[in-house]
């Protein structure tokens, strides 16, 4: 039997893909407790807040741009590690942004 191996991260994974020091991230974050935690239900901002320690994401999406082997590409990925990965309002409202922004560059 073998020993299970930690998770890879998102960002660590994007940083294994894209060319060496190529990654740059286009996400904007206002901070741990940032507009996204502006929510009525007390549980689930404690959710997002602890999300954010654990991870030091502010969402489950990342979005960016990078190299792969000198070609410019856009990156998106989730990170299971916050809040499973799920995919909120914020969250599908980074990934049309960033849809949106690759699509007029062109990556």
């Amino acid at each position: 039997m073998s020993v299970p191996t930690p998770r890879a991260t998102a960002l660590e994974l994007i940083e294994a893909v894209v060319d060496p020091g190529s990654w740059r991230c286009w996400d904007e974050w206002d901070g741990p407790a940032g507009a996204l935690t502006e929510t009525a239900d007390p549980a689930y901002r404690a959710d997002l807040l602890a999300a954010r320690e654990r991870t030091g994401l502010d969402e489950s999406v990342i979005t960016g741009e990078g190299r792969l082997r000198g070609r410019r590409v856009a990156v998106v990925a989730c990170e299971f590690r916050f809040l499973a990965g799920s995919i909120g309002v914020a969250a599908g409202e980074r990934l049309v942004r960033a849809v949106e922004r690759a699509t007029e560059l062109r990556l």
